[in-house]
Formats: C-alpha cells, structure tokens, sequence
C-alpha cells in the first residue's frame, strides 16, 4: 500500500465508525470477532533523531503518522481452535527531517489447536518493522525487520494442568543499512520445555527451561578478532500469575541464564532475569500498575559491547472521573550495565515520564492528548540525550465489541509505558 493511501485510510473509515452494526453484519460472518482501527497523530519532539546532548543538533520537529490495523479472532473447527491475527500498516512522515521518514509494520498471528482431550498446541508467526535509533548514523536512517516463528505442542491430563509442553522457535533481524545488517543482523533458534496449571480464576503456573542459539551471519566479512558471532542461552525459569482478589493481581517470572560464547569461553556468565508486576484496582475510578525488571539484550548500538543488562523499575497510575474520560501517569528509571570487550562497564541512567488524557467522544471514536520527557545519561558521551514530546491522536475504530480482539493490536511493550513507537496506540 502507498503511503498517500495510509494517509488518506482515517479518513475513509470515518464512516465505518459513525456506525458499527452495519459492517459486522455485512463484511464479516456472525461468528467471527473483529476490530478495524485507523489512528491519524501529530507529534511535536524536541530531538526526534535522539542526538547526542555534546554533538550538532537538528532541532526539533513535527511528525505526522497515520496507521491502519485489522484484529480477528476466527473460529474453525471447534471452540478450542482457532485463529487470531492482528496486522498494522502506517507511513511516519518526520515534515523537518525527511530522512526519517519510514513505513511501519506489525503483523501476529496465531492458529490455536486442539484434538481430543489430550492434545493443544498452536502455531505463530510473528513479524515488526521499527526505526533503528541510533546518534551514530545520523543523518542517515534505518528500519530493522524482526520475524518469528513458534510452534508448541502440549499434553493436557487435565483441564488444570499441561504437561510436557514443547515448543520450537526461529527469529531473524534484519537491518536496512549495510553497516548495521554486517554488524547487527542475527538468526536465532532454539527450543523450550515446560509444565503449565491453569486455574479457571485467571491463575496460572508455569516451570520450564529454555535453550537458543543466536548467530550473526555477516561478521565474517569484518575480519575483526575479538567480536564473537555466535552464542548460546540455557535458561531455568519459574512463572506465575497469581489472581490475590478481584482487585489484585501478582505476576513473576524469575529465570537463570547461562551464557556461553563460540570462540571466547573465558567471556561466559552467568545472569539473573526477573520480571514482576502488582496491579491494583484501587477503586472503580482507579487503577495502579507497579513494575520492576531485570534482563539482558543483545546491544545493537555498539559491536564492542557484550551484552547489556537493563533493571528499572516503574509505576503508572490511570483515573477515570468520568466514563468518557481518563488520565494516566507514567514514570520509570532504568540502569543499564553494558558489558564491553574490553572488560569496562559502561553505566546509563534513563528516566522517563509522562501524562496521557484520554476522551472516548463515542464507542467508535476517541481522542488523545500525551506528553513525556526522556533523559538519558552515560558513561559514553554520545549515547546522552534529552526529549520532550507532545502528540495528540485520533482513534477510530469499529468491530465486534471483543476486547481481546482489540489488545491484540498492541506490541508487549506499549502495554506498560508509553513508548515512542507509531505502532503503539
């Protein structure tokens, strides 16, 4: 699709929200659960390059950015099996800074199976293209490209409990420019066996261990001792999400990592994952969301860093005063601990915080208003920057009034912050 036709879609479906029966009656079956969104946003943002602090700044800039997306959720031969696809498509136009300018996408999906009692599994494929942000490459721009695909299978003695449960994956990120698909791209496989238990009142329970493979194909060409391309994870994990009450719920995941390297062995380590989550439902009116991490990434800003680890910890707040309306407060702080070749850590510090006031004008359509600020601090004087950005969006929307359908439009990450990314509503 052209990006004048992303931009000319909102427009056009301005009608589909005007009236939300006549097009589930007409475009799609009875039985079928579906969301059709469409969101026009402008951004103002006062380093949409994320420039360093000490280096040329470009100024600030306007971003107009226009998607639209298709959630469904398609019965097939029985209730337990099923398929959920959800895909986005928009154009990102940066008005001060043409290079920028990108197209996002983001396509899940997701075929839930089960034959007989015993027997559920699912397949998935899963595929996203972002901005690659980086000061190094400025003025340039690039786009990753991340694709998966998973399969699982389990064994259900009961409803409750789901034993073994297997599962095979493949991921590949790709890079646009030459220097970073040489240095960044990578392929990753591996395999994952766990035990689940599942209580109908939202509990659940999950113990498992995890092994992946992840190589660089391209390295070879750099001719560079020193810069390993290939690693392997072992990881024992335990999971639950505990339901405490009806306004409480407890999630924790706590795993053990072993890292070993191809060709370095003396750089293997040992690393502690954790993620943990409380929310609460204060009231009718209010809801609090806490959470606090601790994971490492593979760095894809400097080839002379191992692998980092990120802790933070972050809180965010919504009030509803009235049914149409509500406010968010968001804030966060992460330290990040990159581990470099050399053996020297480099420390970052970023804070991030932020407001969102929100007007549902119907069921089809609402309004947006968000600010935040961001600052980072490092070690490395290229890698600080500040931002502030302000953006105000329109969301139309118009399906079959599932919300599960309509969660499946948004990537993991925009369900705890707001995270400047236009696939995040």
């Amino acid at each position: 699709m052209s990006p004048a036709g992303v931009r000319r879609l909102p427009a056009l479906l301005l009608l589909l929200a005007c009236s939300p029966s006549a097009p589930a009656q007409v475009l799609f079956p009875k039985a079928l659960d579906y969301t059709l969104r469409a969101q026009s946003s402008v951004q103002t943002n006062s380093n949409p390059a994320k420039l360093a602090s000490n280096g040329p700044q470009a100024g600030s800039g306007a971003t107009l950015v226009n998607t639209i997306g298709l959630a469904a959720r398609i019965p097939l031969l029985s209730d337990d099996t099923r398929l959920d696809i959800a895909g986005v498509t928009g154009d990102a136009r940066f008005t001060d800074q043409p290079r920028l300018d990108y197209q996002p996408r983001m396509l899940n999906a997701a075929l839930h199976w089960r034959a007989g009692r015993l027997l559920a599994g699912r397949l998935g494929y899963q595929y996203r293209r972002t901005r690659y942000d980086a000061n190094r490459i400025w003025p340039d721009s690039d786009t990753v490209d991340d694709r998966g695909l998973d399969a699982e299978i389990g064994l259900r003695p009961s409803e409750d409990l789901t034993l073994p449960v297997l599962r095979v994956f493949d991921q590949k990120a790709r890079y646009e420019t030459t220097g970073n698909r040489t240095l960044f791209d990578r392929n990753t496989r591996g395999w994952e066996i766990s035990a689940r238990y599942q209580r109908t009142t939202g509990t659940t329970a999950a113990l498992g261990f995890r092994q992946a493979d992840t190589r660089y194909p391209l390295r070879y060409q750099l001719e560079r001792s020193g810069l390993d391309d290939e690693y392997r994870d072992r990881e024992l994990y335990a999971e639950t999400n505990w339901q405490y009450s009806v306004k409480t719920g407890v999630y924790a995941r706590l795993g053990l990592l072993q890292r070993d390297y191809a060709h370095y062995p003396e750089r293997n380590t040992r690393l502690l994952t954790l993620d943990a989550q409380v929310t609460w439902q204060y009231s009718p009116k209010t809801y609090l969301h806490l959470k606090t991490w601790q994971h490492p990434y593979s760095d894809d800003q400097d080839p002379d860093i191992l692998y980092s680890i990120r802790r933070g910890i972050g809180l965010s707040v919504r009030w509803r005063p009235t049914v149409k309306t509500s406010l968010s407060l968001l804030a966060d702080y992460e330290r990040q601990n990159d581990k470099s070749l050399t053996g020297n850590d480099v420390l970052n510090h970023r804070t991030q915080y932020g407001s969102r006031l929100s007007w549902q004008v119907n069921p089809n359509l609402s309004l947006s208003l968000d600010g935040f600020r961001v600052d980072l601090d490092s070690d490395a004087p290229w890698n600080r920057y500040r931002q502030n950005v302000v953006r105000f969006g329109i969301n139309l929307t118009t399906g079959s009034g599932n919300p599960e359908v309509e969660r499946m439009f948004s990537p993991a990450e925009c369900r705890w912050t707001y995270v400047e990314s236009e696939l995040c509503p």
